[in-house]
C-alpha cells in the first residue's frame, strides 16, 4: 500500500488522461458510505469529470437529503445502465469497502473491469485489488480519510457546505457522534474544518436522526422488548424476526442503530443484533472495551469490520444462529469477561 503522498502524487498524474469516473460503495450504505462518495464526486465534478455514482443499493431515506442524491445509480435497479458506465470506466473508486464481495451484485463487473481502481477505506484487513489502496484502519471513517485525501490532492477549497455536510454526517454517525475509541484528536480537527465550511451540525444531526419513522418505534419497541442479556457473557442479543418487519411495515433504515442499545445497557460488554435480510440473517457486533468483535465476526459469521463494530451472516434459522452465536460466545468467556473487568 502506498503512502498518501505517493499516492496523490501518482494519481495526479493519471487524472491528466481525464479519465471517466465511477464512484462505487458497498450494499447497504450508509452514511459514511453516501457522505464519502457524495462529498468526492462532488469535487470530482467541479473539476470537471464525468462523474457516475453507483451503489449497490438504494440506502434510507434520512440521508436523502445529501446533494447529487438523485444522481445515484443503483445497480439492482438499473444492472444494464451500471454495467456500462463500469465497463467504459477509465477509473473505478471504492469508498468504505476493501473487497469487491461487500458490494453484492456489482461484485463481478467491478473484478472484470478494466479500469484502473482506487481504494479509500478504513476496515481491517483490505483485499488486493486496487491500483491505489488508501487505507488506515486507525481512521474514525472513510468520511475523515476523504478530506486527508482532498487536502493531499489541494482540493479541499472545492468543498462546498453541501459537500462538507455529507463528510460530517459519514464523520458523526461512524463515530456515534464522536462517542466511539476510534474518534482521535485528528478526528475533531477535521470536523473543525469542516464546521468552517459552514456545516450546521444541528440541522444535520436533526436530518440524520429526527426523520424516525412509526415504523422504526415500533420495531424498537420489539427488539427491546425480546432482548435477551446473558450476564456471565457481558452481553446483550436483539433480534427481530420477518412476520416483526412485516407486521410494522419496515422500510430501510428502520434497524440503522439499534444494536447500540444493547451496549448502552450497564454492565454489557458485547451487543448483538440479528435481522433477517436477502434469504439469511444479517449480524451486527459491537463491543464496548476492548473484545475484538472484527476477529469474531470473521472466525464465526464470515464477517469483519472494526475491533469494536463489525458485521456477519448467517444461512441458518434464526433460532439455530441465536443459539450458534451463543455457542460461539461461550467459547470466548473467558476473554470477555477479562476485557469487561478490566477495560
Amino acid at each position: 500500500m502506498q503512502k498518501l503522498e505517493a499516492l496523490c502524487r501518482d494519481l495526479k498524474e493519471f487524472l491528466l488522461e481525464r479519465p471517466d469516473i465511477v464512484v462505487t460503495n458497498h450494499q447497504n450504505p450508509d452514511g459514511d458510505a453516501v457522505g464519502s462518495a457524495t462529498a468526492l464526486s462532488g469535487v470530482l465534478m467541479q473539476l470537471g469529470f464525468r462523474v457516475k455514482i453507483i451503489m449497490p443499493n438504494d440506502y434510507s431515506s434520512n440521508l436523502k437529503w445529501m446533494s447529487l442524491s438523485e444522481e445515484v445509480i443503483f445497480y439492482d435497479q438499473s444492472q444494464l445502465e451500471a454495467d456500462q458506465y463500469i465497463t467504459d470506466a477509465g477509473l473505478l473508486i471504492h469508498l468504505d469497502y476493501n473487497n469487491p464481495s461487500r458490494s453484492g451484485a456489482m461484485e463481478n463487473a467491478i473484478r472484470q473491469s478494466s479500469a484502473k481502481k482506487l481504494m479509500i477505506d478504513h476496515h481491517q484487513q483490505p483485499d488486493n485489488f486496487c491500483d491505489w489502496t488508501y487505507s488506515d484502519t486507525s481512521m474514525s471513517s472513510t468520511c475523515e480519510m476523504v478530506w486527508h485525501f482532498l487536502a493531499q490532492m489541494e482540493w479541499t477549497e472545492l468543498l462546498d457546505k453541501n459537500l462538507a455536510e455529507a463528510l460530517y454526517t459519514g464523520i458523526a454517525t461512524d463515530t456515534g457522534n464522536f462517542r466511539f475509541s476510534s474518534t482521535s484528536a485528528t478526528t475533531h480537527r477535521v470536523a473543525a474544518h469542516l464546521l468552517e465550511k459552514g456545516v450546521e451540525n444541528q440541522k444535520v444531526a436533526s436530518r440524520v436522526y429526527d426523520s424516525n419513522s412509526i415504523s422504526r418505534f415500533q420495531l424498537l419497541g420489539r427488539a427491546l422488548k425480546g432482548m435477551e442479556v446473558i450476564p456471565e457473557l457481558y452481553t446483550a442479543i436483539i433480534h427481530l424476526n420477518q412476520e416483526d418487519l412485516e407486521e410494522c411495515g419496515f422500510e430501510k433504515g428502520d434497524t440503522e442503530g439499534f444494536v447500540n442499545y444493547g451496549l448502552s445497557l450497564e454492565g454489557t460488554e458485547i451487543a448483538a443484533f440479528v435481522l433477517p435480510r436477502d434469504g439469511m440473517y444479517k449480524l451486527s457486533f459491537r463491543s464496548k472495551t476492548t473484545f475484538d468483535v472484527n476477529q469474531f465476526a470473521r472466525a464465526y459469521f464470515n464477517g469483519g469490520g472494526h475491533k469494536n463494530a463489525a458485521g456477519g451472516s448467517s444461512e441458518r434459522s434464526m433460532g439455530e444462529t441465536i443459539s450458534y452465536l451463543k455457542e460461539c460466545l461461550y467459547k470466548h468467556q473467558a476473554e470477555i469477561k477479562e476485557h469487561a473487568e478490566n477495560p
